[in-house]
């Protein structure tokens, strides 16, 4: 077993690491936007992050910027939901992990919920994309729960919601200290 924080062994290393040792096992992150991987050699089979599985919950995991990780050798998947050799697996986490940045500025606690600003307005013209997003708004669910419940990939969904973040139509809900 191997064990390491992402504070000193940064996520793409780690990733490069693993897929160019031919090590089969699964490769767990202890971290609000962290989860599972699972490895035959050279090649990632199964993602879980949350309640998101396969691309999407790779797409997530490539967010990682801090953690605790610990690889298991040799633990199975319950379920295949990739086939990603290592050179295309690398080359799309760089790719995502780029196109997270603005995003994190943005919306760096995925523990807080989002609601709607008073300069909202239900006559606020929007697209089908922009409806599905918005109205998991009134839920009051973490915005890891929204990004798991819109059926759409988690950046799509934040790249959905960014504009009325900056617009101030939409806001992050701010934290509830002791339960209040």
């Amino acid at each position: 077993m191997v064990r390491g924080d992402l504070a000193v062994f940064p996520f793409m290393p780690v990733m490069q690491m693993l897929l160019s040792s031919g090590r089969a096992g699964r490769l767990s992150v202890a971290h609000p936007r962290g989860g599972e991987l699972w490895f035959e050699p050279g090649e990632i089979i199964h993602a879980r992050s949350g309640g998101l599985t396969g691309e999407a919950a790779l797409q997530v995991l490539s967010s990682l910027d801090g953690g605790q990780f610990t690889f298991a050798p040799d633990v199975p998947p319950s379920e295949r939901t990739l086939a990603l050799r290592r050179d295309a697996a690398l080359r799309r986490l760089i790719e995502d992990a780029d196109a997270w940045a603005e995003l994190l500025r943005v919306f760096p606690d995925w523990s807080r919920s989002l609601r709607f600003t008073p300069r909202w307005s239900d006559a606020q013209p929007v697209t089908r994309a922009q409806y599905v997003a918005l109205s998991l708004i009134p839920e009051g669910w973490p915005l890891r729960v929204m990004l798991e419940r819109t059926g759409l990939p988690p950046r799509q969904t934040l790249e959905t919601l960014r504009p009325f973040v900056t617009a101030g139509l939409v806001e992050v809900a701010p934290a509830i200290l002791n339960g209040q």
